[in-house]
């Protein structure tokens, strides 16, 4: 059977109801955040579009496609149920409510690392000025993971080529990707 596994479902005119998408808010510093994602492993990246960004007191981006999570300031912890499987992922949204950047957990994330992630932010009913009507419009999709580097007297914040990428986190990455309209990137090995 080709396309989607209950495309004869909807033959036979039984249409499958898209779930709504739960959230669960966290407050989190961008510092915070940003020491923490190396632990994750592969994510699939999703940034939004840049509109200038501070960064944090000595330390440098080594990508400006990273500059979004330098705007931090709550995490919308986001999952629902598709015809593909269930999907969760972690949306950044900024001091204004406007999503910068999703982070999606892959069937290669280390789950225990992002329960850590989650767990580290304060639980907050939701984010005060977030908006609903704003839909994200992703610039790129890319499976990475991240890391520290050492530079003269700063910390280079960077992305890293995923450590290992199973054939299922290569699928699930591809179908995010694919649903946004997104090719898939990886990071070049330097």
């Amino acid at each position: 059977m080709s396309g989607r596994p209950f495309s004869m479902l909807s033959c036979l005119g039984h249409a499958l109801a898209p779930s709504p998408i739960a959230r669960r808010w966290r407050r989190m510093a961008p510092a915070a955040l940003l020491h923490r994602l190396p632990t994750l492993g592969c994510v699939l990246y999703m940034p939004g579009t840049d509109t200038g960004v501070e960064p944090l007191h000595r330390c440098l981006l080594g990508s400006r496609e990273l500059a979004p999570l330098f705007c931090t300031h709550w995490l919308a912890e986001a999952g629902e149920v598709t015809t593909d499987g269930p999907r969760e992922w972690i949306e950044c949204v900024d001091a204004r409510g406007v999503i910068r950047a999703r982070l999606h957990l892959l069937p290669d994330t280390d789950y225990l690392a992002w329960d850590r992630l989650l767990a580290a932010g304060e639980a907050v009913p939701v984010a005060a000025p977030w908006r609903a009507s704003c839909r994200f419009r992703p610039a790129s999709a890319r499976l990475c993971g991240f890391r520290w580097r050492p530079l003269a007297c700063f910390q280079v914040f960077d992305a890293c080529p995923a450590p290992v990428v199973s054939l299922a986190g290569q699928r699930v990455a591809a179908q995010v990707a694919r649903a946004e309209a997104l090719p898939l990137q990886r990071v070049a090995r330097v």
